[in-house]
């Protein structure tokens, strides 16, 4: 009988070969499913896989990040075969059959060694003093050879017919993540970019060491907020920002650049790198993300920065198990819902964003959106500026001087 293995590596980055037992196979994050992972970006009970006279099927039980199979959304019972590459909310899980050929090809080659051997057929002298070959031997040849030809032929019938139909995962698909292009990153509107020129000294960020000078406001501020973005982010390197939310960007942008404040503040950050790097580590989080994070909160007051990551990062701790920092719009709902953390309310926006679902026909991705959440007035205006102003001064730390502000670039 085939058998299934889920490969993937764990949170604590261990790797791991799991085999899918029973004819209902339960993954999340809840200590009761067949295979939990205490990772944030599952649900509780995340997706199911079961089996049919030797194949599988999943489908997903209502997860927050959803479920894709070669980076396709599941959305009904999708096969699983050798090689299949599963994202469970991000999470890369590769899908393994095996078959038990060795020992089918042990059985049939003792079967065949067991079987009783032709005896050779006597030899009479011939008239003329030499020897012979049996008619007996004459006949026995062609049988003989068509018995050897039958066992090859059950060989192969019984070692290729437990093989199913294999789907190839490409080289692309064992990569990592998949992102799924179909699908609306940021809102629910026709994303709209702006082309940006890049120049030949691009860091690692894709992000020039200075934005060309002939490039629109709203241009640069694509530019360097999608720089902020994949930098927040554990794993969303394709995000990028619509031409209206970078309009409504730019205008924080402005409002918050000629803070000193503000300013001091982010060099202070920069000043204080390893003890934030630090601090971030602890705590499942990105250095940009927390130390912008402090910056934000700290507002227009001087302030020190690392003292209030440090009271911050546990709250975004317990938030991140619940909403999850693997995308760059996760890691916005966090800031969106820390006061909820604060107050104890962890699980409310997580909440919020499964009952949402349930009610609309968006996409989970698109849902999970402070772009989305403020249409549909499902979080408060000062949930949304705080997140706003999270990402306006991110952005204006990529670079500094592209905003007017003479001071380095955050760069942690």
């Amino acid at each position: 009988m085939p058998e299934l293995w889920l490969n993937f590596t764990d949170p604590e980055g261990v790797s791991r070969r799991v085999r899918v037992e029973g004819s209902k196979f339960v993954m999340g994050r809840q200590s009761t499913c067949d295979l939990a992972i205490p990772d944030s970006r599952l649900s509780r009970s995340h997706a199911q896989i079961e089996q049919f006279a030797g194949r599988w099927e999943i489908i997903d039980t209502g997860s927050s990040n959803g479920t894709e199979v070669n980076g396709s959304p599941v959305f009904e019972p999708t096969p699983i075969y050798d090689g299949s590459m599963i994202s469970l909310g991000g999470l890369q899980v590769r899908a393994e059959i095996t078959e038990p050929r060795t020992e089918v090809v042990k059985q049939v080659a003792a079967s065949v060694s067991d079987a009783p051997k032709p005896k050779p057929a006597p030899v009479t002298p011939s008239a003329s003093g030499g020897r012979s070959v049996s008619i007996g031997i004459i006949l026995a040849i062609p049988v003989l050879a068509l018995v050897l030809v039958s066992l090859a032929g059950g060989v192969a019938y019984l070692v290729l017919a437990r093989n199913p139909t294999v789907e190839v995962a490409t080289d692309n698909e064992k990569d990592g993540p998949i992102a799924d292009d179909d699908e609306p990153p940021t809102n629910d509107t026709p994303p709209e970019k702006t082309p940006v020129p890049t120049t030949s000294n691009a860091g690692p960020s894709n992000l020039p060491a200075a934005t060309p000078a002939n490039l629109s406001e709203t241009a640069k501020v694509e530019v360097n907020g999608a720089s902020f973005l994949r930098k927040i982010a554990q794993n969303d390197p394709k995000i990028f920002l619509t031409t209206d939310q970078a309009k409504r960007l730019s205008s924080k942008i402005k409002q918050i650049s000629s803070s000193s404040a503000i300013a001091e503040n982010l060099k202070s950050a920069k000043q204080n790198g390893a003890q934030l790097k630090t601090l971030a580590v602890e705590n499942n989080l990105q250095p940009q993300f927390l130390a912008v994070a402090a910056v934000t909160k700290l507002g227009n007051s001087r302030g020190d920065v690392v003292a209030t990551a440090r009271t911050m990062a546990p709250i975004f701790n317990k938030l991140n198990i619940q909403i999850g920092s693997e995308l760059a719009d996760d890691c916005l709902l966090m800031i969106a819902a820390y006061e909820q953390g604060a107050a104890g309310e962890t699980m409310k926006m997580r909440n919020m964003l499964q009952n949402l679902a349930n009610e609309v026909s968006e996409s989970s991705r698109t849902i999970r959106t402070i772009w989305f959440l403020e249409k549909r007035q499902k979080i408060t205006a000062a949930e949304f500026d705080r997140a706003l102003t999270f990402l306006a001064i991110g952005t204006l730390g990529q670079n500094p001087k592209d905003f007017g502000v003479n001071i380095d670039q955050l760069d942690l």
